[in-house]
């Protein structure tokens, strides 16, 4: 089996498919959310494929939907966090899964890597995710992967997840 990452817009013709999946993943009231639609947002789709299938077959096994915008204002009420004079920006993760079928193989993983590679090309100071303890298999891949995690004070059991790009 293989694994493709790509990106898609509401205009590729499988979309309708990759909303099912999100639905599926319990995933829809964040993805498809009117407040995000006023920001700069990427929806990664990972799909699977056996060598002699047809790239419009291959299966849709995962996701991340992540917005870019200045750190501090659009979810904490803060000013933009600036450096040396340029509020600086992150690419935040919104939506995140991986049909259960497909868990444990590595493709949440090469999803988080997409999106690590993809805010950097995008200028973004770091990645960030909220995530509630419910999901402790995706606190796991955050961790092992070097993200610092915060509590959020708000919500009890809800776990902030931050990895620095560095910047320029």
């Amino acid at each position: 089996m293989h694994l493709l990452i790509e990106s898609w817009t509401p205009t590729h013709e499988r979309w309708p498919d990759l909303v099912a999946v999100i639905a599926a993943e319990q995933q829809t009231q964040w993805a498809f959310h009117t407040h995000f639609e006023k920001f700069p947002r990427h929806f990664l789709v990972a799909r699977q494929y056996q060598d002699n299938q047809s790239i419009d077959n291959q299966d849709i096994v995962g996701f991340l939907m992540f917005v870019v915008w200045e750190i501090g204002p659009h979810d904490h009420d803060h000013p933009p966090i600036q450096h040396q004079g340029k509020p600086l920006t992150e690419a935040k993760i919104i939506a995140f899964g991986v049909q259960k079928a497909h868990r444990r193989q590595g493709i949440g993983r090469r999803l988080q890597e997409e999106v690590l590679r993809r805010a950097k090309d995008l200028g973004c100071f770091q990645v960030r995710s909220v995530s509630e303890s419910r999901y402790a298999e995706n606190h796991q891949l955050k961790l092992s992967m070097g993200f610092a995690a915060v509590p959020l004070d708000r919500e009890k059991d809800t776990l902030v997840f931050v990895m620095p790009l560095g910047h320029s």
